[in-house]
């Protein structure tokens, strides 16, 4: 989702922007992921929820670089997806693929 959709800037605190420095100082400026993304270079640039919801308390948060932050954020649009049962049909192609 893109922010010009989102409402999430809205939700976030006033003070966000520090927070976001104190996740950043606390990683060195290093990416936290467990598992980076192929094109991760291990410098972080993005402040992330570690749990996606609206705790934005220092622990719920980490730094990520951005090939990590969109590979972790598809993830949780796929996870929620499935839950939601939005599925595409086994013999359907991907919408994306060029035949």
């Amino acid at each position: 989702m893109a922010w010009s959709t989102s409402d999430r800037r809205s939700r976030l605190p006033k003070d966000w922007a520090k927070r976001r420095l104190a996740v950043k100082a606390a990683a060195h400026g290093k990416c936290q992921a467990e598992h980076h993304a192929p094109r991760c270079d291990g410098n972080g640039s993005e402040c992330d929820h570690i749990v996606n919801n609206d705790d934005h308390s220092l622990t719920n948060l980490q730094w990520l670089s951005a090939p990590c932050h969109i590979v972790k954020t598809q993830r949780e649009a796929k996870a929620a997806a499935y839950k939601a049962g939005i599925r595409r049909p086994r013999n359907e192609q991907h919408p994306g693929v060029i035949a």
